[in-house]
């Protein structure tokens, strides 16, 4: 995936988590407005039922202390409605009676008109509830109630004593139209409401202004009254609403800055990335002087110019190899060309020793113009490869090389015997030029195999590769040698390969992400000298003697493609 992709992805997820995390944030917040509210309006209600508990107990306190007044006890008396009027300016209350043992009233004051009408005064009054708890002893709190006076009353009413004696009742009445019982419980804050209920009656409110509210109610201890406390909907909603404002500019500054961010980096970094990519890649396909600038930041010119200064060195040694391949190629090849001949015409011409000295001129010069056509192939392999890389078939090349090398030896005594153990198919992911690797594989266990030369090529597959070991009986790789062309060892005045053999196998394996070794004999165990940390690839154990060279290609899909085994390679191999 490319880092673009995955870059837009990680882009992709910060914002979806960061708008998640304020997702979340504010409903948590929405949920804490919520509770903050219920939790305020119960603690109201809580403090609402006990200030309306805390004063109807006091005005029953204040009922009972009248009643054990003497003065009020003395019916029919003008102190008694002295007494009865001092009693209702000192408290509370709107309006008080006093009734005898019988239920009568004997006694009336108010602080409301009443109507001429309808007396009060000698009222029986003895089927009221409070009146004959009163008169047995109890004090009593009444629910609502319509008086003869016309108002909505209710009473709290004591026992009145006279000598330890229930002589009749004290009633203070509280006129609901009017009464500033309730006056308290209002507060201050206009977003609040207050609601006393008892039973179906409303007895007080401040809520009638709202249209809706968020309310919560309690009983009272006292009486069976209902205290709730209200508060308004409106003002919740527009305390939520501001949370709403500020966190959607808390959103957007933050998934603001986050995008901004994120372009910043993809032009700042990503681009720069991907022009660097080009520009290795446009390396890879030697195109030194291709690619785009990675002008930018400080570091950015900084790999800028290493690139550059690394295209110019690649660009150097690139000619100076191309150069020296045509030297081989062309001047040195001529020149090779002209000794060979003379070197024939004298050994023509010559005897003796001084045609032998001629023979020896013109092998030795056809060995370096051979020298000087396999050097051709390196050229070659500087070209970048190709998509899709194609694939072959080792085990048939390897048997079909072996089968051309076996007829075009078979006149010469010393050819060995080649023995070949092969699956039916071992297809890998490289080109037919691996045919010269096998072809210079079986070259080298030729020349250096045994007195009676003997050469065994193995060819394995595993889960992914396709290994190739070719096995002789000669004297074996030097472990200098077989180091330098592993890259174990560089290259110095006193430690260098005799050929180009080695090499040449080395590159065309390693064009393919391919691994060369060179196991080590005689050792009996899995002792190797490996290129790039090859991995699985063991001595076998045995005591025997000889060199031992494996190379291994990634195995590639059979179904994939039609394998290319037909000797076709796009590598120039000809002489």
């Amino acid at each position: 995936m490319r880092l673009a992709y995955r870059f837009g992805i990680v882009f992709l997820v910060v914002v979806l988590v960061a708008g998640s995390v304020l997702v979340v944030t504010f409903d948590a917040h929405r949920t804490e407005v919520d509770e903050s509210t219920e939790t305020s309006v119960a603690d109201r209600t809580n403090l609402s039922a006990s200030v309306l508990d805390e004063r109807l107990r006091e005005q029953r306190r204040t009922v009972a202390v009248a009643a054990i007044n003497p003065d009020l006890a003395e019916h029919e008396t003008g102190r008694q409605d002295r007494e009865l009027e001092e009693f209702v300016s000192a408290s509370v209350f709107d309006g008080a009676t006093v009734v005898d043992e019988t239920g009568t009233v004997q006694s009336f004051t108010t602080t409301r008109p009443v109507r001429e009408t309808d007396p009060i005064v000698g009222t029986d009054l003895s089927e009221q509830a409070y009146v004959e708890a009163a008169l047995d002893g109890e004090q009593y709190i009444t629910d609502p109630f319509r008086a003869q006076t016309g108002n909505t009353i209710v009473v709290i009413s004591a026992p009145l004593v006279d000598d330890g004696e229930v002589v009749g009742s004290v009633n203070g009445a509280y006129y609901l139209d009017e009464t500033s019982l309730f006056n308290s419980l209002a507060g201050n804050d206009d977003r609040d409401a207050i609601t006393v209920e008892a039973g179906n009656r409303t007895l007080y409110t401040t809520a009638d202004r709202f249209d809706e509210t968020v309310s919560h109610s309690e009983t009272l201890e006292v009486v069976d009254w209902t205290v709730t406390a209200h508060r308004d909907q409106d003002a919740v909603d527009a305390r939520i609403n501001r949370l709403v404002l500020f966190q959607a500019v808390s959103a957007v500054a933050l998934l603001g800055s986050i995008v901004v961010f994120g372009a910043w980096v993809y032009t700042s970094e990503l681009r720069h990335i991907g022009r660097l990519v080009d520009r290795v890649r446009a390396l890879e396909r030697r195109e030194y002087d291709d690619g785009p600038s990675l002008a930018g930041a400080p570091e950015w010119q900084r790999i800028d110019d290493a690139l550059e200064r690394l295209s110019i060195a690649l660009a150097r040694r690139e000619q100076m190899l191309l150069v020296l391949n045509r030297i081989l190629r062309h001047n040195l090849r001529n020149t090779l060309n002209v000794v060979s001949g003379h070197a024939a015409d004298l050994e023509a011409a010559l005897e003796a020793d001084e045609q032998a000295s001629a023979r020896e001129i013109r092998l030795a010069t056809a060995e370096l113009l051979e020298l000087a056509d396999r050097a051709r192939m390196t050229e070659d392999l500087l070209d970048p490869m190709g998509e899709p890389v194609p694939r072959t078939d080792l085990a048939a090349v390897v048997r079909d090389r072996v089968a051309e090398f076996t007829a075009t030896r078979e006149d010469d005594a010393t050819s060995p015997e080649i023995t070949v153990t092969a699956p039916a198919q071992a297809v890998a992911a490289c080109g037919s030029e691996i045919e010269a690797a096998i072809d210079e594989l079986l070259a080298n266990a030729a020349d250096h195999a045994g007195p009676e030369p003997t050469v065994g090529i193995t060819v394995e597959t595993t889960a992914d590769r396709v290994r190739v070991r070719v096995e002789d009986d000669g004297p074996g790789i030097p472990a200098d040698e077989a180091a330098i062309v592993t890259g174990n060892r560089a290259i110095s005045q006193v430690t260098h390969t005799g050929g180009i053999g080695l090499w040449l196998i080395d590159w065309i394996v390693s064009r393919y992400d391919g691994q060369l070794s060179i196991p080590s004999v005689g050792s009996g165990d899995a002792d190797t000298v490996e290129k790039n940390g090859a991995e699985g690839i063991d001595s076998d154990g045995s005591d025997r003697t000889g060199a031992t060279v494996v190379f291994e290609l990634p195995r590639a899909d059979p179904a994939a493609t039609e394998t290319d085994s037909s000797g076709d390679s796009s590598l120039d191999t000809d002489g």
